[in-house]
């Protein structure tokens, strides 16, 4: 575990970060720019999402809060923030728009809660780390615009797709309004934020009913593992996906199956759950019935023994279905076995880690460049080796990274008292 922390820490702080730090911040226009093609150059496309701003905003603020070194970062972070409020806010009908072109002229006007979730989580981590109370105040505004437009009250959760006036969207034809693991998983870890941030009750009320809400409507009892998509009164539908985002092309016109679910949100999900508890005041014990069978789902069923790394999509009691590699359930499996083993104390999960991390540095980091390839074959081949889109962001690569860092620290501690 240590030669683990050593290679980790070192790619870390002298490939992955230095990546984004040289390319990450407009210089012309200001606002972060994630756009990169296989040799670090920018790409033809101008545009600029609202999800890669604000998760640009979140990571760089992660980063030096967990202790990290990032170049610039204070500029950095004030100059994206005003980028933010001056081409996204939507000063007429409120929210934030969901494209803008690199100057900030304004390519698609829908809000979508994607986005505003991690807006509330980058806000809340930046205002954490300085103390700006500018971005505080922004945070519990949107947290407030989300309960007053968004919020289901019937049906509980939140819908997901609007228009620019916060009319209701369909994401596919058959359906109305939808609800999805992913986005409410991502308001879990943003209200978590949020709560670390100002201690408010509305927030910590906020934070326990979305977790109730995932565990008893969107992951299956029988096997721990979570449901992608619903309807607003929580009936399972294929998953699909909005044109505008990364991966889109891998959908077929019908949707996912109800019975499909995702390795990486998974054990995403576990991870950030516990690390909720903490922020909550909670012993992660009391988490244990919630988590540990998504911990072993994922072990039993996500991992590629043979080849490394983590499997995209099984069938939730069945066998693998998309056995490709994607960049983000990598990271996302690092940090949650490492979190399997801090909590369990079984070594089995300390195989799962090594498994992944062996596979992410042997194949799916660019190592002459520092950032990691998008989509791999099972065997590691190359599907997509661009280094960023405005979906393929530094989030996960970032955040993951840094966590694995300070965990296999805590890892290292546990096994010297062993």
């Amino acid at each position: 575990m240590k030669s683990y922390l050593l290679e980790t820490q070192k790619y870390l702080t002298e490939k992955l970060i230095p990546f984004w730090v040289e390319r990450a911040v407009d210089t012309k226009y200001g606002g972060f720019q994630t756009n990169y093609d296989r040799f670090g150059k920018r790409t033809e496309i101008t545009e600029k999402s609202f999800l890669a701003q604000c998760r640009s905003i979140f990571t760089i603020s992660f980063a030096r809060r967990l202790g990290f070194e990032w170049p610039g970062a204070e500029n950095a972070l004030r100059q994206g923030i005003d980028f933010l409020f001056k081409f996204y806010r939507d000063e007429k009908y409120d929210g934030y728009y969901w494209i803008v072109d690199e100057d900030g002229t304004v390519l698609d006007d829908n809000k979508i809660i994607y986005g505003h979730s991690f807006l509330i989580y980058g806000l809340s981590e930046y205002s954490l780390l300085t103390g700006d109370q500018a971005a505080r105040k922004e945070a519990i505004r949107i947290f407030e615009l989300l309960q007053e437009k968004i919020a289901d009250p019937i049906n509980g959760g939140y819908f997901e797709h609007f228009d620019r006036f916060f009319n209701l969207k369909k994401a596919h034809a058959s359906y109305g309004g939808h609800k999805s693991l992913d986005v409410h998983m991502h308001l879990m870890e943003a209200f978590t934020t949020l709560f670390e941030l100002t201690g408010d009750e509305r927030h910590r009320q906020a934070l326990e009913t979305v977790i109730a809400l995932i565990f008893q409507k969107m992951v299956d009892p029988e096997t721990g593992t979570g449901i992608s998509m619903f309807t607003e009164k929580w009936q399972p539908i294929v998953n699909v996906e909005l044109d505008t985002v990364w991966g889109r092309d891998r959908f077929d016109e019908d949707g996912k199956s109800t019975k499909i679910t995702s390795y990486g949100h998974n054990i995403e999900l576990a991870w950030l759950y516990l690390h909720a508890l903490k922020v909550l005041g909670v012993p992660p014990q009391q988490g244990s019935e919630r988590v540990l069978p998504i911990f072993e789902h994922t072990y039993t069923k996500g991992v590629d023994w043979e080849h490394g790394g983590l499997y995209v999509e099984g069938l939730r009691d069945g066998d693998v279905t998309e056995p490709t590699k994607e960049f983000w359930q990598q990271a996302e499996g690092l940090v949650g076995f490492l979190d399997a083993y801090l909590l369990t104390g079984d070594k089995k999960y300390l195989n799962a880690f090594r498994n992944i991390h062996d596979f992410v540095f042997t194949k799916m980091i660019n190592h002459e460049l520092g950032e990691w390839k998008a989509l791999l074959e099972r065997d590691g081949t190359v599907i997509w080796d661009y280094m960023g889109t405005s979906w393929k962001v530094f989030y996960h690569t970032v955040r993951g990274t840094c966590l694995t860092v300070r965990k296999l620290e805590e890892v290292i501690k546990k096994l010297e008292q062993e």
